[in-house]
């Protein structure tokens, strides 16, 4: 059996990727192989090389230093960061992309030659000629300590916000340009099993070629910030999301968009299902066979409770970047409960008044005008009735908060 990991590429999303490479050492994951395309040939070297304190202090680090000419004085957190950024980004491209002499040097200095080709691990990674877009495949056999610099740029010449790659007298382009998650080169490589860490960034996915290979792959399930954002803040939180979704894939963790301690959940429905069951059935009668509430009723109901606590959260802006245990997350929903504006509560209830519900979203303000209303009905009533109907899963959200306010 030989395992391969295989990087996609997505610019400074690439963070994400040590994140998961934490989570596989943890759990005692070797790899025979890694393929890469752009960023993930970058990560894909350092998995080569076994250098993971360096990679991490690499992307905690990051800044546009690390990658532009010039960097840039400003962080896409404020207005005018934003618009510093998003001006360097566009003028460059107007001028047929940025110069990245400084990501030139990051990879010379983060290149261990001796580390690379004395591994037994196996790599390749994918870049692309310009302007046919043909695809070029190199291969750690056509590698060398003076060209891999060189092919690594080729791959991340993420054109037109990145120059094109000259080697040779041909010019290069992003991989992604052909195959964004080089699966099909890993199995040209020997691959039997793969892991893909795919950062959900723009470029082309080719379709697997050989179907007898299981692939296991792990995405973000949370936003883990703009792809040509180089600042450390962003790469640090995508490192832990890379960490957690890893984890939960392979259930060490539990959780969607929030993550869990194991066996957390269903603690939480131990104690949370029946009094949140008898305040659905109480509300629900009518609508049991609605798609909405029928799996409460049914087999899964761990599943679909944790779905409204995580809906919940969401909605009073609860982060979703730590590991919890439920009892924390309940109380932390309480106390943003407790510090939203009733005002705000009320401007919901105008825009119903004004049948203006195509502006009412699943928000903190929609789930507290619910849980008061709950509260002055006490039992269900035509006016419930409807606000449930029109509003099913904030009307969830807001028994859970009934439930939980004890």
């Amino acid at each position: 059996m030989k395992r391969a990991i295989v990087l996609s590429g997505g610019g400074s999303r690439g963070a994400y990727q040590i994140g998961f490479w934490k989570a596989i050492r943890e759990l005692g994951i070797d790899y025979d192989i890694v393929t890469g395309t752009s960023i993930g040939s970058l990560n894909g070297a350092f998995m080569v090389q076994g250098n993971y304190k360096d990679a991490v202090k690499l992307w905690s680090n990051m800044n546009y230093d690390k990658v532009l000419e010039d960097g840039i004085d400003g962080t896409f957190s404020t207005p005018s960061g934003r618009k510093k950024i998003i001006s360097k980004y566009a003028k460059g491209a107007l001028k047929g992309g940025l110069s990245v002499p400084a990501l030139e040097k990051t990879i010379k200095d983060n290149f261990k030659p001796e580390l690379f080709f004395s591994s037994p691990v196996d790599y390749g990674l994918m870049t692309a000629r310009f302007p046919s877009l043909k695809p070029v495949a190199i291969t750690k056999d056509k590698l060398t300590k003076e060209n891999f610099p060189d092919y690594l740029l080729a791959s991340a010449a993420c054109f037109p916000a990145f120059k094109l790659k000259n080697i040779d007298d041909k010019n290069y382009i992003d991989g992604g340009y052909y195959d964004n998650l080089p699966i099909n080169l890993a199995t040209q490589l020997g691959a039997t099993e793969v892991i893909a860490v795919y950062l959900k960034a723009v470029g082309r996915v080719k379709k697997k070629i050989n179907p007898n290979v299981p692939v296991t792959l792990i995405a973000p399930r949370n936003d883990i910030g703009n792809f040509l954002v180089l600042e450390s803040k962003q790469a640090k939180r995508a490192m832990k999301f890379g960490y957690n979704d890893t984890m939960k894939t392979f259930k060490m963790l539990e959780g969607d968009k929030y993550t869990f301690k194991r066996g957390s959940l269903k603690r939480n429905f131990i104690r949370q299902s029946e009094r949140f069951i008898n305040l659905l059935q109480d509300y629900f009668k009518v609508y049991e066979t609605k798609e909405k509430y029928k799996c409460f009723f049914k087999a899964n109901k761990v599943e679909a409770l944790s779905r409204v606590l995580e809906k919940t959260a969401h909605a009073f802006n609860v982060d979703e970047v730590s590991v919890y245990r439920t009892s924390v997350l309940n109380v932390l929903i309480k106390k943003a409960y407790r510090k939203t504006s009733l005002s705000s509560a009320n401007m919901i209830k105008s825009l119903i008044k004004n049948n203006k519900i195509k502006d009412v979203l699943v928000s903190k303000e929609l789930i507290c005008y619910l849980y008061e209303e709950i509260n002055k009905k006490q039992k269900p009533c035509k006016s419930l009735e409807r606000l449930a109907i029109l509003f099913p899963d904030g009307f969830l959200c807001a028994l859970y908060l009934k439930t939980i306010m004890r």
